[in-house]
């Protein structure tokens, strides 16, 4: 990895500060709580290291409201981050107790999480997860057409658990071809919306940018050339047609398609939510399967509704395409110095 903003990819274990302050062990951690998936890759995050305590905030100046009013992903975002932050934690022995917010639902912090040096209680998480945090990806490639054998799926089942939350894996080629159309007239309605184009074009980048976030062409599979006319076709031009004709046949030629729901909604929920699909997609890491991820349908309430009659499910949250491929490149990320705010910034209330 020779690029500038693909640094944060590069944390080693070997480098923990183990006879350092309690800060520095925490930041250290959060090195590899920012690796998380976000939506078009916005990190809308912000974080403070006060003592023994992390602080997760969400930057809405990074949320997309033209794409998702409501801000569903953001939170699923910052549970993704929660979970690596918390994997992290157990491989090096540290304890912790996480207090969800703290300061109301509409308030910018969403958890503050208590450390302690020697450890604490069960562990919540398989040890073998930690080492897929630096490895997981989103491949948005094509995927071979050999079956994902099913203890395998049996085991990414049991990482999202029950209790209100579920995931379905559909393999018949017919379950394939719904999700499919879901998906394609989520692409038509969405990409043909000039908002929506506009909101999402901000988060293009070229290939040689030098941006620490947003999605590369390479991304997408374009070459260098393609990438530097990205932002300004996809956000000027309507492509919803072009866009849902490949998407659709990438997903019914997949071998698996997932959907993650939940038995209630509101923002606790989307952040638990989240919690459980990081810890979903390190295990699909480990046992070596590719994600490819869609919140466009979810967004869309007469989609999400014919989500609902497909599966006979409450509330889908992400629909999920799923199978084998070489790994893909990484994406650019923020380093933690780039995320941290000062300690005591936490904002009480701000209604949204």
């Amino acid at each position: 990895m020779a690029e500038k903003n693909l640094i944060a990819w590069n944390v080693d274990e070997e480098d923990y500060p183990a006879s350092g302050e309690m800060d520095e062990k925490l930041k250290f951690l959060l090195r590899y709580a920012v690796l998380a998936p976000s939506g078009p890759n916005n990190q809308p995050w912000k974080l403070a290291v006060d003592g023994s305590e992390v602080t997760v905030m969400v930057d809405f100046d990074r949320a997309l409201p033209a794409v998702e009013p409501t801000n569903r992903t953001t939170y699923m975002s910052l549970g993704c981050l929660l979970t690596n932050l918390l994997v992290a934690a157990e491989h090096f022995k540290m304890g912790y107790q996480v207090e969800r917010f703290p300061d109301g639902v509409d308030a910018e912090t969403i958890t503050v999480v208590k450390f302690k040096e020697e450890e604490g209680g069960k562990p919540h998480f398989p040890p073998d997860l930690f080492d897929e945090i630096t490895e997981r990806h989103t491949n948005r490639g094509a995927y071979d057409d050999r079956p994902i054998e099913a203890e395998k799926i049996k085991e990414m089942k049991a990482a999202v658990g029950d209790g209100g939350f579920r995931l379905d894996v559909l393999t018949n080629p017919e379950g394939r071809a719904k999700m499919a159309e879901v998906l394609g007239e989520s692409h038509k309605i969405q990409l043909g919306n000039k908002a929506f184009r506009k909101d999402l074009a901000r988060w293009i980048r070229a290939n040689n940018e030098d941006a620490w976030d947003g999605l590369p062409g390479y991304a997408f599979g374009y070459s260098d050339f393609e990438s530097y006319f990205g932002k300004f076709i996809f956000g000027t031009f309507d492509t919803s047609a072009s866009w849902a004709r490949k998407e659709m046949a990438l997903m019914e030629a997949s071998p698996a398609v997932g959907v993650l729901s939940t038995d209630a909604e509101d923002k606790r929920i989307w952040v638990e939510a989240g919690m459980r699909f990081e810890k979903l997609f390190l295990t699909a890491t480990k046992l070596g399967v590719r994600f490819d991820l869609f919140s466009q349908p979810v967004a869309i309430e007469e989609l999400r509704q014919k989500m609902i009659e497909i599966l006979d499910v409450d509330y889908p949250q992400i629909l999920i395409r799923m199978g084998y491929a070489p790994p893909a490149k990484h994406t650019p990320r923020r380093t933690v110095d780039m995320v941290l705010a000062g300690a005591g910034s936490r904002v009480v209330v701000v209604k949204r």
